[in-house]
C-alpha cells in the first residue's frame, strides 16, 4: 500500500485484529531488523572517519619519520563493535543483513591484528633503529645485518608515511597485504635482533 493513501478505513478494512498474532510478529520482525540496520550504520559511519594518531620520532635531533600513537581507544571501540557483531550475527533476524554483517567481523577482525603486529614491529624497530642506526662501530662489526636492517628501516618508514597521509584505521590495517607485510618485517627484525645478540654474547 502507498503511505500516502493509507486512511484509516483501509486499516480497518483489512480486519488484523483477526491476524494479531500474525501481524505482531511481522512487526516484531521488522523492529529488530531495523536495529539490526541502525547499529550497522552507526558502525559503517565510525570506521570511515575514524583515524590512527602518529606522531614525528626524532633520534638525536634527527628526523625519523613517524610512528604510531597509542591507541587504547581503538582498541576499546574495536572490541565494543565486534562483540556487537557477534551478537547481530547471532540473531535469527540478521537474514538481510547477514552479508554486511561478516564484512565488518571481517574487517574488524583484520585491523584487531594488524594494529596488533604493528605496535610489536615498532616497538622492535625503535630498539633496533638506535642501535643500527646510531651505532657506527655495530654497523662495521655486522655489515650484513647492518644493510639488512637499512632495507627493513626503508620499508617500514614507507608504510608510516604512507599512513600518515591516510590514517583511517581501516584503510591502514587491511591496505592489501598489509597484514603480511607487517608480520614479514617482525620476522626479519627478530633476525637482525639474534644477530646482535649473538655478537654481542662473542663479546
Amino acid at each position: 500500500m502507498n503511505p500516502k493513501t493509507l486512511t484509516l478505513e483501509n486499516i480497518f478494512a483489512m480486519e488484523l485484529s483477526n491476524f494479531q498474532a500474525l501481524v505482531e510478529a511481522i512487526i516484531n520482525e521488522a523492529v529488530q531488523e531495523s536495529k539490526i540496520e541502525v547499529a550497522i550504520q552507526e558502525i559503517e559511519v565510525y570506521w570511515s572517519k575514524e583515524s590512527l594518531e602518529l606522531r614525528k620520532y626524532t633520534k638525536d635531533g634527527v628526523d625519523r619519520g613517524y610512528i604510531l600513537c597509542a591507541a587504547d581507544d581503538i582498541k576499546m571501540q574495536l572490541e565494543d563493535h565486534m562483540l556487537n557483531l557477534q551478537t547481530m550475527s547471532g540473531s535469527r533476524f540478521v537474514k538481510i543483513f547477514f552479508e554486511k554483517v561478516k564484512h565488518w567481523e571481517k574487517t574488524l577482525n583484520n585491523v584487531v591484528e594488524a594494529l596488533d603486529v604493528w605496535f610489536l614491529v615498532q616497538r622492535k624497530w625503535m630498539y633496533l633503529e638506535s642501535i643500527f642506526i646510531g651505532a657506527e662501530d655495530i654497523r662495521l662489526q655486522l655489515p650484513e645485518e647492518a644493510k639488512k636492517f637499512d632495507a627493513i628501516d626503508k620499508q617500514f618508514r614507507t608504510i608510516m608515511n604512507g599512513t600518515n597521509q591516510d590514517p583511517i584505521v581501516v584503510n591502514a590495517c587491511c591496505a592489501e597485504n598489509r597484514l603480511d607485510v607487517l608480520t614479514g618485517i617482525s620476522e626479519r627484525l627478530d633476525k637482525c635482533q639474534k644477530s646482535l645478540t649473538d655478537y654481542l654474547d662473542t663479546k
